[in-house]
């Protein structure tokens, strides 16, 4: 918790209201607002939200009765809350704005801290994790957690902030044209990043060009004297991030990025790989605890965007020797002899593509099954891309083992087949569910399985499974 206590004139600086009449309680500090009924603590304050399926005002009585201080609701909805209950509440005009507006004042009263966000098609929580690494070893950091990168997630984790810390890491989402926009606001971020826009969400946005104007707004609403990191490999990048006419650091592989992947060096048997970046001018070299085509380029990233929140050179080295992935993004786990690597938090054409890579390359000659499931949010280009993959990378690789899950999955077969690919070898199931109760033998026909797929898809479930039994075996 926080040493300096928040008022309610705090609050009515914040949130701004027309009529701001707080109940007679001590104010809550930041941290102890909770928009999860389930999960109240004493004291806590609940803030109930609302969207299409759910109504957080049906669960204040709830949230009171295991210990919840006091409550913020819609004014409007005042009259379905009994007189000792109003007593405890802040009518607000709405309980998410409020929420949004007392994190973004509550980070505006944090000069010492340097605010880190970023955006991307791929590879945004492994960099974050990345960063947040080398920016521990200058001061203590605080970064987002899960997926919490919109409206709601995003000043959950404002609210985190305390007094002391030095840093803060925010990943930012978007599912339509000015979220970034509105978590700029937000937010006031100090460096700001574009790692990479590919074809995830496309399905959403309708086109590529929406989609790289809805990323670039990271670099076009950031503060007037906010760092800018673009990724050099790519000139639509470059070119919106120069157009704000911003201090600008770029990274990337080609000669000429500002901080540049000089070399990166696989170890024996993908143990690892071993990495030099040259950062501003200044080399840093790290072992990786782990082998991934797109790893050394997010490590480029997260060094650029440490160094502009002022975090020291020998901090890249220190904080990245040894890293080994996030939880669902390339994790390696040894089960009764089988080698599974859990890559299922997510998938799109590019990240597939770099998994893919990554494990051919890293157990060449050994015996590889794949899992696959739908890459969801692709649009109308959905099933061209699933069968391209599918002809194009998969059939080439000669998996042991191709099982597909759900219903765009199955296009990796149809591709993998025109390639030759063996149809006795393909097993297509409509859910995760239905692979489960097929209870097969993986570890009988790979020695590595990697599986991969949209959140979605719920492939994560498969993991569990597995490394749960292993967990369990004596």
């Amino acid at each position: 918790m926080d040493s300096k206590a928040v008022t309610w004139d705090d609050y009515k600086r914040w949130l701004q209201l027309e009529s701001f009449v707080p109940p007679e309680l001590p104010a809550p500090a930041l941290a102890r607002l909770s928009t999860d009924s389930r999960s109240i603590k004493a004291g806590d304050w609940f803030v109930p939200l609302s969207g299409e399926s759910f109504d957080g005002h049906r669960y204040v009585s709830q949230a009171l009765a295991q210990g919840a201080a006091g409550f913020f609701y819609a004014a409007a909805r005042g009259s379905e809350f009994s007189a000792a209950e109003r007593k405890l509440g802040l009518a607000v005009k709405d309980p998410l704005e409020a929420l949004q507006k007392a994190a973004s004042g509550w980070r505006r009263q944090m000069p010492q801290l340097k605010l880190i966000a970023l955006t991307g098609s791929a590879g945004k929580t492994t960099t974050k994790e990345m960063l947040a690494r080398i920016l521990r070893q200058s001061g203590p950091t605080l970064a987002t957690e899960a997926n919490f990168n919109n409206e709601i997630g995003v000043p959950k984790t404002l609210q985190l902030l305390r007094s002391d810390h030095r840093f803060g890491v925010l990943e930012f989402g978007a599912r339509k044209t000015g979220n970034i926009a509105f978590l700029c606001k937000l937010a006031t971020p100090d460096v700001t990043c574009l790692l990479n826009v590919g074809t995830a969400h496309v399905g959403i946005f309708g086109s590529v060009e929406k989609l790289l104007a809805t990323k670039l707004e990271i670099f076009q609403y950031g503060a007037s004297n906010s760092i800018q990191i673009a990724n050099f490999d790519d000139p639509r990048i470059m070119a919106g991030a120069k157009a704000t006419g911003k201090k600008t650091i770029s990274f990337g592989t080609a000669p000429g990025a500002d901080v540049q992947v000089e070399s990166c060096q696989w170890l024996a048997n993908a143990s690892g790989m071993q990495v030099t970046l040259n950062v501003l001018g200044t080399r840093s070299c790290f072992e990786m605890g782990v082998a991934h085509a797109m790893f050394a380029v997010n490590a480029a990233a997260a060094a650029a965007m440490a160094v502009a929140a002022g975090a020291k050179v020998e901090c890249v080295a220190a904080g990245l020797t040894g890293f080994s992935g996030a939880k669902g993004r390339y994790q390696i786990h040894q089960v009764r002899g089988l080698t599974v690597i859990d890559d299922t938090y997510n998938a799109n054409p590019e990240s597939l593509a770099a998994g893919l890579a990554t494990v051919a390359r890293s157990y060449q000659g050994q015996r590889i099954g794949l899992v696959l499931g739908d890459m969801l949010e692709l649009g109308n280009d959905s099933h061209a891309q699933h069968r391209r993959l599918g002809l194009e990378l998969i059939a080439p690789m000669r998996p042991t083992l191709l099982a597909t899950v759900g219903a765009e999955a199955r296009v990796f077969a149809e591709g993998a087949r025109a390639g030759h690919y063996p149809p006795e070898q393909l097993r297509s199931y409509p859910s995760v569910l239905d692979l489960l109760a097929d209870h097969v033998a993986f570890e009988d026909c790979c020695d590595v399985l990697y599986i991969k797929g949209s959140n979605g898809v719920k492939l994560a479930k498969l993991v569990e499974a597995l490394t749960t039994t292993a967990a369990g075996s004596p």
